[in-house]
């Protein structure tokens, strides 16, 4: 069985912490390895280029770290990136240059996807249980087996299509990171990512003053703030998990996605009282990218420590 793990070889040297599942049954395995020549490389083509000359690349990575950089193409269209490293999935962005925003017709395909023929391969074997005695033998003896194992004829990536939607990127937010009780459907909901007039105020209570009907903000200095809903304390979370006002009052505007106040009596706050949860941005998604960019979903390397998911492997 096959499965499509990346780990980079850096210094001569790769690692990487594979974590099994419990149901494996007992016995012995045998773990194969291919050896790659490239590390991540995307190479592209842009139809009709008519000497564009270079194109502006973005990657986003689900940490929400983002570099970009401007990337010469050849006359016949094409391009390579092959300086970024990354770990899991992340979202690769292009767009013309000199402030152009006519479309680009773009195709690429990453090393790490693309067919390749290993420079080697190598096996370890290894026992779930106590093997026997004889077996016990075995496992530290060279283990061959064919190139031919790795044979991969790659994919070509598509362009994510994007659409426009009723639900705006709050809403978006909402649905895939809100959860339980956070659901109450009662709530008031601001969105701080698409509010540009939320990056002038200096914390979170100042912004929320006079932006919910009933609720009352009071600062308190280096204690963040108080707020008070129909008379009742309210109680503070920060990605759903209860925090203090001063530890609110510490996040900076750039990092929070949206608010949610919960007017009393909400069942999450002692007393019955009201709720403020603060969530913040995870990074990663199409919406903080730039508009009139061709988009794409890209694959990079292993993180340091993975669990195998039997499911997913191939025949």
């Amino acid at each position: 069985m096959r499965t499509r793990l990346r780990w980079p070889v850096i210094n001569g040297q790769a690692s990487g912490t594979l974590f099994l599942p419990d149901s494996l049954p007992r016995g012995k395995y045998t773990l194969f390895a291919g050896l790659q020549q490239r590390f991540f490389e995307v190479r592209g083509e842009i139809k009709d280029a008519k000497n564009i000359g270079s194109v502006q690349a973005m990657i986003l990575t689900k940490t929400g770290e983002w570099n970009e950089q401007e990337v010469s193409v050849a006359p016949d269209g094409t391009f390579a990136i092959r300086n970024w490293l990354f770990e899991d999935n992340a979202i690769m962005a292009f767009s013309r240059t000199k402030n152009n925003s006519e479309p680009l017709n773009i195709r690429i395909s990453t090393q790490l996807d693309s067919s390749y023929a290993p420079l080697a391969v190598a096996g370890r074997s290894f026992y779930i249980g106590n093997p026997p005695s004889a077996v016990r033998q075995t496992l530290n003896q060279p283990i061959e087996t064919s190139q031919q194992a790795f044979a991969d004829r790659g994919s070509v990536l598509p362009a994510v299509l994007v659409r426009t939607t009723t639900k705006s990127a709050a809403q978006q937010f909402n649905e895939k990171y809100v959860s339980g009780m956070f659901r109450s459907g009662d709530e008031r909901m601001l969105s701080i990512m698409t509010d540009p007039s939320a990056l002038s105020a200096p914390n979170i209570f100042t912004y929320l003053q006079g932006r919910v009907a009933g609720l009352q903000i009071t600062q308190a200095g280096f204690n963040g703030g108080v707020a008070r809903w129909r008379g009742s304390r309210v109680t503070f979370f920060l990605d759903e998990v209860r925090v203090s006002a001063q530890q609110i009052a510490n996040i900076p505007m750039t990092d929070i996605a949206i608010v949610k106040a919960y007017p009393p009596p909400f069942f999450g706050a002692p007393g019955g009282g009201g709720a403020i949860a603060i969530y913040t941005r995870r990074g990663g998604e199409a919406d903080y990218l730039p508009p009139n960019r061709q988009v794409f979903r890209v694959r990079g390397y292993t993180p340091a420590a993975a669990a195998l998911d039997m499911s997913r492997l191939s025949l």
